[in-house]
């Protein structure tokens, strides 16, 4: 009945822990993913206002007025209604600049939203090994604390009948103690992993072990990181900006047909005609020709803007060059650190072997015990720690490598 309750009591925590990929989902969802969903949805929203605003515009309009001097072209009292159909034919080439570079800020605030959400799955990456691995050293520690007062009590039975002394239980005694505040302190680990996980997924979680990173380490020329191809679609902006600078140094062409319905009312009839309606088009030409070098600064600050932010650009690919060489070097040294720990795992597992025989028979003190005890166990958790870094450092290379970390959890 003991059993049935306990296991009844374990289901939720089964039920509702969550393995790499269902982790990483909930982060998707949070809301500094939400907010550059916004942005682009804004960006998307304006680029479609700046596309109709270039389209024929039609307006309407009408007033009332009495005039004080009566005069042929001012009745005592009018009344006018008109509609107006306007077009921009040409403004210096502000419209396909505006056009252009907005379409450069809806690329740019997508690839924004995908390195924030390559960012986020990065971190939860890193924070679901670096949980296994807590669990794994907890696991080794429960193992080692449990040998300890084993031997412990075995040493007290000796000690009871004069066979062992006093200082050697209290080796043991200390490295009981050394033990359990490791397990405090490893305690302490899983619980700011969690806090960690909680707040990037908005609620609280459970880890379930079991997942891991397939790396494709084939890159093609045209793969960047995606807060790099977001810093171009920026340098496109700024560059389109300047041209939207140098626009106003050009003539403005604008086409305009206007109908209007009106009633003069003459107090005195010889000046009324009679008409009552008109349709009228125009062609505009606006040509500002001096304006004391306030264009020509507008255009060069703009220019300059655009060569800082190409400047940066550059700076910033030679780093992520940089970057990748690094991570590539880690994931190289992650998987030499896994064939050491395995050695050395072998090892002292068969020291250990030998020399608690060796103790049991009195033949080598408690100190080469508690050594070889505390290796074999240091070399279990090394072991785990570096196999759940090899599985984080692929997921750096793949974030370097300007690949989508999500598409490579198993």
């Amino acid at each position: 009945m003991m059993k049935k309750l306990l296991c009844l009591g374990l289901l939720p925590l089964w039920l509702y822990a969550q393995n790499l990929h269902e982790l990483v989902d909930l982060a998707l969802q949070n809301k500094l993913v939400e907010s550059k969903k916004y942005s682009l949805e804004a960006s998307q929203e304006q680029a479609s206002a700046i596309k109709s605003n270039y389209m024929p515009s039609l307006s309407i309009g009408g007033n009332q007025t009495h005039n004080q001097e009566e005069n042929a072209l001012s009745p005592d009292k009018s009344t006018t209604g008109y509609a107006k159909v306007a077009f921009v034919i040409y403004d210096g080439g502000k419209r396909g600049a505006l056009i252009e570079g907005q379409k450069a800020l809806v690329q740019s605030a997508s690839y924004n939203l995908q390195s924030t959400q390559n960012d986020v799955t990065l971190n939860v990456v890193y924070y679901y090994f670096s949980y296994l691995s807590a669990m794994q050293m907890k696991e080794a520690l429960d193992q080692k604390l449990e040998q300890l007062l084993a031997e412990q009590m075995r040493l007290e039975k000796f000690f009871s009948v004069g066979s062992a002394t006093e200082d050697e239980i209290q080796k043991i005694i200390s490295s009981i103690e050394q033990t359990k505040l490791q397990q405090l302190q490893n305690s302490v680990t899983c619980n700011t992993i969690l806090n960690a996980l909680e707040y990037l997924t908005g609620q609280s979680v459970s880890v379930q072990n079991g997942s891991q990173l397939h790396l494709e380490t084939s890159k093609r020329d045209d793969e960047k990181r995606y807060d790099i191809l977001a810093l171009e679609q920026s340098v496109q902006y700024a560059k389109h900006q300047a041209d939207i600078a140098k626009a106003p140094s050009l003539p403005t062409i604008t086409l305009e047909d206007t109908y209007s319905r009106f009633n003069y009312d003459y107090a005195n009839k010889i000046y009324d005609t009679g008409a009552d309606r008109q349709n009228t088009i125009a062609l505009n030409l606006q040509w500002k020709l001096f304006d004391f070098g306030s264009t020509r600064a507008s255009y060069q600050a703009a220019y300059k803007e655009y060569l800082a932010k190409t400047s940066n650009l550059n700076y910033v690919e030679s780093q992520a060059k940089a970057s990748l060489k690094n991570a590539q070097n880690n994931y190289t040294v992650a998987e030499r650190k896994i064939t050491v720990a395995s050695a050395r795992l072998k090892a002292s597992e068969m020291t250990y072997t030998l020399v608690h025989k060796k103790f049991q028979n009195g033949l080598v003190n408690n100190v080469a015990y508690l050594d070889a005890l505390s290796d074999k166990y240091n070399a279990i958790s090394e072991l785990q720690n570096a196999r759940n870094d090899l599985e984080y450092q692929k997921a750096v290379v793949l974030y370097e490598m300007g690949k989508e970390i999500k598409g490579a959890i198993q």
